[in-house]
């Protein structure tokens, strides 16, 4: 039957095309063969379509699969996605690339097996406050400020060698900086300056290498309710001596670190920096860094705006650095326990000979030792239960500082601290306060108008109407009060108010706002000129979006 139909169709077609083009007539058989091609044509094309048609239905099948591998948490966030290792392999055979953990398939599958079995990450973070401000100094008064905190851009990849006979085991690597939203950017905020980094993941933890936040600074970085805002806890924790940087929340440049699996709620990290300092008392750059070791571009202690060594890195630069953490999590229940050392910390530039206003010179106590090692721990807990009107987390941290082989008088780095925090969640609505508490150190080398050491045999008169005291004999305890209100308008988006109050004794000049906000906010004069014993105070409100 369907021979005969193409037959009749054939002859109808060629009594057509014979009577409309007589001189190009063709044969029976040439038509019959033009449309058993045509046939064989449609079936091949039946076939291809079939096969992508099982192609696309292979494609939506491990999609969940795939949202769940995305590294870290869904916002992006470099504390909590450098701190899980392994994580599950992706689904080999196609690129994801992922918008904050929402895969979107962006390439079909082909041959390339480094293309088929990578997933690409994008994320950030923006947080952008508007600052009212008092440093709580003479000759400055309550002030305006815009800044944008912590905001970054990443791209993370991870290629599953599952595929090629190594089950769990994966290539990982990530490059994350710092974007400034408000402020001017200069080369803090280059690419790869946050945690960036090269690495392999197993099944018995990962190794990595590049730059991160220490595990010492990781350890208890959810602590803090009001972390990169004008109330952040390291205005006073991991920070030894006051002013704008915290020593012991840092992150390490060219560094190795190993981060354990957990197991039963256990996780181990640790990480070794090599100083990589060509001048025995590290007062040189790093080899391959143009920056102070210890110091963030232009941040506190960097040199800026000198261009050599060792006139800019003598105040805290390092040589190695070691920091370990162990980490507990299960039934909301976290404990925690992390150790750093500093080797050979530099702080000649608190030892000089510094003439005085008057006339006077400040001296160095004898004995005083201007390249030191310094080390911290802190240990610290929290829970998190179901009240009555929702959700209550605890935090409480004890922390110890100290800078070794050096007399008391001279030793502002040596002192404990203390830290509580509590937020409660109703429905949207976080509510959080915190304190932070530092002890007296032994001694200072000394900040301020005028200062002298009592053993240092000066005797020095104070102009009229300057401050005529030894910052070592005076209390230089501070405490940090702060309270905030947090609103989700999803787990992406969030609108907070933070109000924060710094008491310094008349010995300490810590300051508001270290480590994550845009500008710190420090008793220092208009010729920036540190004044201690300063009271400061602020309130800020802005804006989260995560992605």
């Amino acid at each position: 039957m369907r021979k005969a139909f193409l037959l009749g169709t054939g002859f109808a077609a060629l009594c057509t095309t014979t009577i409309s083009h007589p001189l190009n007539a063709a044969t029976i058989d040439d038509v019959v063969a033009r449309l058993d091609a045509l046939e064989r044509s449609n079936a091949k094309l039946a076939k291809e379509n079939a096969q992508l048609r099982e192609r696309v239905n292979h494609i939506g099948e491990p999609k969940a699969a795939v949202t769940a591998v995305a590294p870290g948490s869904p916002k992006g966030n470099p504390v909590l996605h450098a701190a899980v290792a392994p994580s599950p392999a992706p689904a080999p055979e196609h690129t994801v690339v992922s918008l904050g953990g929402a895969p979107l398939y962006s390439k079909a599958p082909g041959s390339n097996p480094f293309i088929d079995n990578t997933t690409v990450t994008l994320y950030g973070h923006v947080d952008l406050s508007g600052d009212i401000f008092n440093p709580g100094v003479y000759d400055q008064g309550t002030k305006l400020g815009v800044s944008s905190n912590l905001t970054y851009f990443g791209v993370r990849a991870r290629h599953n060698l599952d595929p090629y006979g190594y089950p769990g085991w994966a290539a990982v690597a990530q490059f994350e900086s710092l974007v400034e939203v408000a402020a001017v950017p200069t080369e803090r905020a280059a690419f790869g300056t946050r945690d960036s980094f090269l690495g392999m993941e197993s099944p018995w933890g990962a190794i990595k290498a590049g730059k991160a936040d220490t595990p010492y600074k990781k350890a208890t970085a959810k602590f803090d309710p009001f972390s990169a805002t004008l109330g952040d806890y390291n205005s006073i924790m991991g920070n030894t001596g006051g002013d704008l940087r915290a020593e012991f929340d840092w992150r390490a440049a060219h560094a190795i670190w190993y981060e354990s699996p957990v197991w039963n709620g256990f996780q181990a990290t640790i990480m070794l920096s090599p100083g990589q300092n060509t001048a025995k008392d590290n007062s040189d750059f790093a080899l391959g860094d143009f920056n102070c070791p210890a110091t963030s571009s232009r941040g506190s202690g960097s040199g800026f705006p000198l261009t050599s060594a060792p006139e800019g890195c003598t105040d805290g630069s390092y040589g190695n650095l070691y920091s370990a953490s162990l980490t507990y999590n299960q039934a909301g229940f976290t404990g925690v326990a992390a150790y750093e050392f500093h080797e050979g910390t530099n702080r000649t530039g608190d030892e000089a000979v510094t003439p005085l206003s008057n006339g006077g010179v400040l001296t160095v106590p004898t004995g005083a030792v201007g390249i030191a090692n310094e080390w911290a721990a802190k240990v610290g807990a929290g829970y998190k239960f179901n009240d009555m009107i929702g959700s209550l987390q605890l935090y409480g941290i004890y922390e110890i500082m100290r800078r070794e082989n050096t007399v008391a008088a001279f030793n502002e780095r040596s002192r404990d601290g203390y830290f509580l925090s509590a937020t409660q969640t109703v429905d949207k609505w976080d509510l959080s306060a915190s304190w932070a508490h530092a002890n007296a150190s032994p001694g200072s080398p000394g900040t301020g108008v005028l200062n002298a050491y009592p053993t240092a045999g000066v005797v020095v008169s104070a102009p009229a109407g300057a401050a005529d005291f030894a910052l070592n004999s005076v209390d230089s305890s501070a405490d940090q009060y702060a309270i905030g209100l947090k609103y989700h308008f999803s787990p992406f988006v969030s609108w907070y108010v933070v109000g924060s109050y710094l008491r310094n004794g008349p010995g300490a000049h810590y300051c508001l706002g270290v480590s994550g906000h845009g500008y710190g906010v420090c008793g220092r004069d208009a010729n920036n000129n540190v004044v201690a014993g300063n009271k400061a105070e602020a309130v800020t409100t802005g804006m989260t979006f995560d992605f």
